[in-house]
Order: structure tokens, then C-alpha cells, then sequence
């Protein structure tokens, strides 16, 4: 980095590279940017009588195209998908009808990764138009109660979207149908990902797509070109199906605005992903698409990542792009071959990774901001397993930068720049409410020049913060830390508000402010309630250290926290190798839905197979998905043998186990153990494979805190991951024995109890103080949150949006 390129640094929160101007970096490619406040629009194909131009809330996608394949009759409903539905359409190439090898269900599109599903097409198991319809439909099932794809006022997908992807894949297909004679024949080294489905990022401009930067103001743009990201998408051979929701010019680490309006989170619609980028980790963590673009000036890939169970990885820089994935090998594939937000040099890992120096800490950047028990907890097991393993972790007593001084420094790029203004031009006192507060009070400010009604004179420069880090990673090799300081915050704006009702009406009428000192604080201060729910991304945005986010832990709601790993700078793929350990470790906690295994052997993906059968109790009460070259004349045993099992000691090993939050017997409601058994002939078989468990819940488990446990052969038991759908179970196993079902208080509300139990969530969740001088003298208290436990009421609320860092450049954009 040329320092004396570098004064400030900004923080519009979590927007993507798309809006903002970043500083050269030598040791790093130039964020592609792109215009926020051109106004542009294009002509409507003749093949459609779609308002394209408008954008919308609705949820519904996709929408009939002309050219879609006579296999889905012309037409993508929003109707309801059977995860046991297939692909039994034929594909027509060079004239001829080449049917499927074999067929491809929902649920088994759902668990592969981008490079898996390539692989499939490279093996003429599945066709690209195949996995289109597939994905298509996907969004159909997930979009009307998630929002995570935009769509057009009538709930569709653009058209001329739509036709391009489906023009995309037939292509591919036709080049693979044929081989070498094709006019551009297949490079799959140059395409590791070719005609695999992706969405990308609103803020990512997409021809036809949205361009509106999530202005309510800019209502109707749309892009007459793509951008940077697209295009990179397009080149390593992605089919891109749409763009998924973010927040107005990315600036929250929520996803929400007056335009699109709130994402929901795979894991529980009622809570929000996180943003900016949250669109695009709710498609992919609801098995949309294996992948979807984002962007990062502030933890916008990072934070939603980790409250969906997703990776993020931010490359080196203030201001980066990056898609979010559940595989460590895509991370690998696209970080290969990318040239975005990718640095010249890269810092080799070691061959033995446990060389490696790696610091812990639970404190916060911000001194009087203590972190909840469950990011406690993650951080704590995650060096207990590194130990175990025979790391080498050291825990830091105090972070080395100072929050609240960075905070200022992050927020002097925002005022004034660009995308704000361009924002707030033209804007009325009639209207300037259909504006975020934060957009009006940095798009009126200004620090330079003869309009200057803000003074910045008390901000560290830049270097300062860079340098501190710099320091830091003389000593440390890496930085473990909380990715957010709690899970995913409600949708309800009122038990989980992103920016405090008196602060927002100060900013609308942050012109009547006289003393420029006092509006620089008011700038400043209006970043809190986020950066106290997400305090450590951001940091690493102003140092522009590279930092990845893992999912490794569920909070005892079955809820995903991530922990992070930050390194010095061109340190991508030290990150990523430790990204891969964990991997093979089996040490991610992902949605069982999109991914029943993240192990890898010896660097290679898993055995790629494709056709799974249901073998069911003869009571039907239990089944289980397995592949059917694995079942051939298997039959499912399933006994209950509660009777027959000591469920005190049982419950003693449960309140000793570190997964839950359960402190006494008595916040056990219910257990019940179950033996599963695989037999032929009446005899067991043993059968090491990949197997999805459904069990129909008991009334006394509906409603109820649901968790698995395995009972191994010693008597001890062992974690097992789960998610609850209405009124039934499943989990992922790679062999079969004894399950016990505990079921438990519940203390997290769905999103049908949201009204009733709001009121009794709206606590507000008090802090410890010992920095009262720094910003404000009022007591600390962080904003309310949609968690709440039964024994902790006063749990620290989410650090939500940690903001965003966008750069300054001397004389150039």
C-alpha cells in the first residue's frame, strides 16, 4: 500500500465495491467500481411485455420466457417443491434428444457444491439446463418467504434474465454435446465452473438486472450492461440466473431497505442473514444457487456468511469481491482463477500448518462492549480443537486497535462521497424520509472545499491502524475471533433496530446543526447499534487484511455463529488451508439440507454420485435418504428403545456436553431413543455412507428446542447437527446406531410467534462500561435482539452492522 496515497478511510457499513472509490493497492488488483448514480436504462427485448424496469419486494420468481425449453412447458411456477422431484427433461442438442443418464432430484442439486456440479456436467451425468430448471425452481419453493432474489412487481425474475440463462446453458451444452468439433471447445481448466447456476449481488450490475443502488428514489433503473463481477462470473463459465437483495448502496451489515425490504434467514425467515451481501447468503444457504457473488468494505461477505453457516472469505483490501460458498474448494477454484480483489504475491502456507503462531481473544475492539455467551463459546471451542490438535494458541488480553478511534477514522471516507451525494441530489424535505437516515447525513456533508460543514480535525490517519496490525503480525502468524458478537438479529425493526429512532430523525435533520465538531459525532455515533452487534469485521477492512469466516458453530436455537480467521496482508491462501482443515475435520456446522458432508480426502472432492432412494419404517414415522447403488435390498429397522435406556445418566451427559445450553434436568422436556439398523435378509449391515435421517416429530417435541445426539458404542454420546422443518427432523450421519431426541424449552420464537413474544424480547441487554468518555457519556446499552435465552436475559445484544470501509484514492475513481 503507498501510504502517502492514504489519509482516511470510510464507513458507509458494509457496502460492496460496486459504489465506492478504493485506494491503489500495489499488492492487490483495483476493485472493479461502478457508477451508483447514473442514470441508465435500456430498451426491453420485443420477446417481452415485462416491466423489467421495476423492482420490487414481491417474492415470487421466475418468470415465463420465450425461450424456455419445451421441458418446462414455457413456464417456472412459484409452486411447491418435492425435494424428491427431478430433472426428467430431455435436452435437445445438434437436433438430436440425448436423455439424462440419469435422474437428478431437488435435494440432490441442493447438496452439491459448484465444482461438484460441474463435474456432473463434465461427465454428461446432468445437462446445464437441467440444473437451470432445477435452480429456477429452487428459487420458486424459497424466494416468497426468504426475499433473497430480487424480482420484478409481479414477482418475476426479469425476462430478459431469464432467457439469457437459459440461452447461457443450452450453449454450453451444445459445446460439450460437441467435444473438439465444437467452433469453441470446452477449456475446463480456463471454466472450472462451466454451466453451473449462480446469482450475484444487486449491488453487481447485471444487463437487464437492477441498477437502482437500493434507492427507493432510483426506483425503475435498470443496467444496460454488465459490470466487473458479471462478467468475471460469466468468464469462468457460470450461468448467472439474477441478482439477490442487499441494503440501500450496501450500507448496513443487515439486509433490508425501503426498495427490497428485509431477508429472511434460511434458519429462521424471522431473522435477518446479515448484509450487505445478505441476498446472496440466503440463496445460497436455502440451496438456491452453490454460489453467489459479494462484495466487502466492512464485513459484508463475513457476516452474513456466518449467520447463515456459510464460508466468506475477504481478500487483501479495503474494499473487495468475493462470492460466499459452502465448500472450501470452490473458495479455492474461484480464488485461483479470479482477477478480482486478487494480490500479485501470495504469502505460501507452510507445509505444516501447526507451525503456525494463532492469537485468541474475547475482547472487542470496542473496550465497554463485552461479547454474548454464545460467541464465547464458539471462540472457546474452536481453540480447544486447535489444541487438541496441537496448535499452538495464545490468548491477547487486549485487541489491538482501539474501536472507537477507528470508528472515526472509517467514517470520514462516507461524508461526502460519491454515491451519497449522487443520493441526496434533488431530494426534497417532502421526500428525504424515503432515504435511509444514514444516506441523507453523509450525502450532505462535506469536510473539504468552500461548502465544508464538518470538522475531522480530532481523526487518526489511516496508517495508524495499519501499522497496529502490522505490529500485531510480527508476533502471530494468525487472529482467531467471533465473526459477529451474536447470532442473527429479528426482522422486527422494533426488537431489533439498526440505527436508534432519535439518532435517525437527528440525521434528517442534520442541516439544522451549526457546529461542525457536533455533526462529525453524529456521523459517528448513528454506526453503533452495528458495529456493537459486528465489531471486528470492519477492522479488518481499515487494516485491509485478508480475513475468512467459518461456520463452526450452532448456538443452542440451532442457529449458526461463525468464527474468524485474519492473517497480514496476501494471505489468502494460508486462510484457506486452514479453512480446508477445519473442513476435513468435520468442524463446519452447515444447514443438512445444502451440505451433508464437508470432508474432502487428500484435497479431492467427494465421490460424486447421484441417484438416492427412501427406505421408510414400517410405520413410516422414520426414513432415510441413501444412494441407491449403496441400498440395493436394504430395508430401514427403527426401534425405540427409550424404555430400555437410563435417561438420567442419559440427561447428565447431555447437561455436561458444551453444544447445548442446558444447565439443569429439568429444562429437558423429553427424550427419546431411537436404534437405526440398514438390513438384508433380516441381518444388519454396516455401511459407511452418507445418509439423511427424517423423523416425524412426537406432539411432545413439536414446538420444542429439538437436539440429536449419537450414543456410541461406550456409552458416550456425540453432537449431531439438525434442523427442524414444521413437524418433522432431519439430520446428516455417515453410519447408523443409537439416536437419542432431547427435546427442550423453547426459547427462540418462529416467525408466527414473532408478534406474540416481540414484547417479551424488546429487553434491552445492558453492558458493562469502562469507556464512558469515549463518543457519548450516556450508560452503554446494546440494541435490542431477536435472541433470547431462558437464563440470560441480559446476553449482550448484536454488535449489529459493523460499517463499511471505503477508501480514498488522491486523483483517481
Amino acid at each position: 500500500m503507498k501510504k502517502n496515497n492514504i489519509k482516511y478511510v470510510l464507513i458507509p457499513a458494509f457496502a460492496a465495491a460496486a459504489l465506492f472509490p478504493v485506494l491503489a493497492n500495489d499488492n492487490q488488483a483495483k476493485a472493479n467500481e461502478d457508477k451508483a448514480a447514473t442514470t441508465s436504462t435500456v430498451n426491453k427485448p420485443e420477446t417481452t411485455s415485462e416491466k423489467t424496469a421495476s423492482i420490487s419486494t414481491t417474492n415470487n420468481v421466475a418468470e415465463t420466457t420465450a425461450t424456455t425449453p419445451a421441458s418446462l412447458a414455457n413456464s417456472i411456477k412459484p409452486t411447491t417443491v418435492n425435494n424428491n422431484e427431478t430433472t426428467n427433461s430431455a435436452s435437445v442438442i445438434n437436433n438430436e434428444t440425448v436423455k439424462p443418464k440419469a435422474q437428478f432430484t431437488v435435494a440432490e442439486y441442493k447438496q452439491k457444491s459448484a465444482l461438484e456440479l460441474a463435474q456432473l456436467i463434465r461427465e454428461r451425468k446432468v445437462t446445464s439446463t437441467e440444473l437451470v430448471d432445477l435452480a429456477y425452481k429452487v428459487i420458486a419453493e424459497e424466494n416468497p418467504k426468504l426475499n433473497a432474489v430480487l424480482t420484478t412487481e409481479n414477482g418475476k425474475i426479469p425476462k430478459a434474465i431469464v432467457d439469457e440463462a437459459y440461452r447461457t446453458a443450452k450453449e454450453i451444452d451444445n459445446r460439450i454435446s460437441a467435444g473438439k468439433l465444437a467452433a469453441n471447445p470446452v477449456d475446463w481448466k480456463a471454466q472450472p465452473f462451466l454451466g453451473v447456476p449462480a446469482l450475484i449481488k444487486g449491488l453487481d450490475q447485471l444487463k437487464n438486472g437492477d441498477y437502482t443502488n437500493g434507492v427507493y428514489l432510483n426506483k425503475g433503473k435498470i443496467a444496460d450492461e454488465s459490470g466487473p463481477v458479471a462478467k468475471e462470473f460469466a468468464k469462468l463459465g457460470f450461468v448467472i440466473l439474477g441478482q439477490t437483495n442487499y441494503p440501500e448502496l450496501g450500507t448496513r451489515n443487515i439486509t433490508d431497505s425501503k426498495l427490497f425490504g428485509p431477508a429472511g434467514n434460511p434458519w429462521d425467515p424471522s431473522r435477518n442473514t446479515g448484509g450487505s451481501s445478505g441476498g446472496s447468503a440466503g440463496a445460497v444457504a436455502s440451496g438456491m444457487v452453490p454460489i453467489a457473488s459479494g462484495s466487502d468494505a466492512g464485513g459484508s461477505i463475513r457476516i452474513p456468511s456466518s449467520w447463515t453457516g456459510l464460508i466468506g472469505l475477504k481478500p487483501t483490501g479495503h474494499v473487495v469481491k468475493f462470492p460466499l460458498v459452502k465448500t472450501i474448494e470452490d473458495a479455492k477454484a474461484y480464488f485461483e482463477k479470479t482477477e478480482l480483489s486478487k494480490p500479485k504475491t501470495l504469502v505460501e502456507p507452510p507445509k505444516d500448518l501447526k507451525k503456525l503462531k494463532i492469537a485468541y481473544t474475547l475482547k472487542t475492539p470496542l473496550k465497554d462492549l463485552e461479547l454474548s455467551e454464545v460467541a464465547k463459546k464458539a471462540i472457546l471451542e474452536t481453540v480447544a480443537f486447535l489444541r487438541k490438535e496441537g496448535f499452538t494458541v495464545e490468548e491477547v488480553k487486549e485487541f489491538p486497535i482501539d474501536g472507537y478511534e477507528g470508528i472515526k477514522t472509517y467514517t470520514v471516507g462516507g461524508i461526502g462521497e460519491e454515491s451519497y451525494v449522487a443520493a441526496v441530489k434533488g431530494v426534497t424535505e417532502e421526500n428525504k424520509r424515503q432515504l435511509d437516515p444514514t444516506t441523507y447525513g453523509l450525502g450532505t456533508s462535506s469536510y473539504m472545499g468552500p461548502n465544508a460543514n464538518t470538522d475531522i480535525s480530532s481523526v487518526k490517519p489511516l496508517s495508524t491502524f495499519i501499522d497496529q496490525m502490522n505490529a500485531f503480525y510480527k508476533k502471530y502468524d494468525l487472529f482467531l475471533v467471533p465473526t459477529n458478537a451474536v447470532t442473527a438479529p429479528s426482522n422486527d425493526k422494533k426488537v431489533d433496530p439498526y440505527i436508534e429512532p432519535d439518532i435517525a430523525e437527528q440525521l434528517y435533520n442534520i442541516n439544522k446543526i451549526k457546529d461542525p465538531k457536533e455533526r462529525f459525532n453524529l456521523l459517528t455515533k448513528q454506526w453503533l447499534p452495528m458495529t456493537r452487534r459486528s465489531p471486528y469485521t470492519w477492522v479488518f477492512n481499515l487494516s485491509g487484511n485478508p480475513a475468512i469466516s467459518l461456520p463452526t458453530y450452532l448456538s443452542d436455537k440451532n442457529l449458526p455463529f461463525g468464527v474468524m480467521f485474519a492473517a497480514k496482508d496476501n494471505s489468502e491462501k494460508v486462510l484457506l488451508e486452514i479453512g480446508q482443515y477445519f473442513q476435513d475435520k468435520h468442524q463446519f456446522k452447515m444447514n443438512p439440507a445444502i451440505r451433508s458432508s464437508n470432508v474432502s480426502e487428500n484435497g479431492k472432492l467427494p465421490n460424486l454420485e447421484i441417484n438416492n432412494i427412501t427406505l421408510k419404517s414400517k410405520d413410516n414415522n422414520i426414513s432415510v435418504d441413501i444412494n441407491s447403488k449403496n441400498a440395493e435390498n436394504l430395508t430401514l429397522s427403527a426401534k425405540d428403545i427409550t424404555k430400555e435406556t437410563d435417561l438420567e445418566k442419559l440427561k447428565d451427559k447431555v447437561i455436561a456436553d458444551n453444544n447445548n445450553n442446558i444447565n439443569h434436568k429439568d429444562q429437558i422436556t423429553s427424550i427419546r431413543v431411537v436404534d437405526l439398523e440398514l438390513q438384508k435378509d433380516n441381518k444388519t449391515v454396516k455401511l459407511n455412507a452418507p445418509r439423511t435421517v427424517k423423523i416425524a416429530l412426537l406432539q411432545n417435541e413439536q414446538n420444542k428446542d429439538i437436539l440429536v445426539y449419537h450414543i456410541k458404542q461406550d456409552n458416550s454420546i456425540e453432537f449431531v447437527p439438525s434442523v427442524v422443518t414444521k413437524d418433522s427432523l432431519q439430520f446428516t450421519v455417515d453410519h447408523f446406531s443409537k439416536f437419542a431426541i432431547v427435546a427442550k424449552v423453547n426459547t427462540a420464537f418462529s416467525s408466527n410467534e414473532k408478534a406474540i413474544h416481540s414484547s417479551s424480547v424488546k429487553e434491552e441487554k445492558k453492558v458493562v462500561n469502562t469507556n464512558s468518555t469515549k463518543l457519548d457519556s450516556s450508560p452503554k446499552t446494546l440494541p435490542n435482539t431477536g435472541e433470547s435465552t431462558n437464563n440470560f436475559l441480559s446476553a449482550i445484544g448484536l454488535s449489529f452492522l459493523a460499517l463499511i470501509g471505503v477508501l480514498k484514492r488522491k486523483n483517481n475513481n
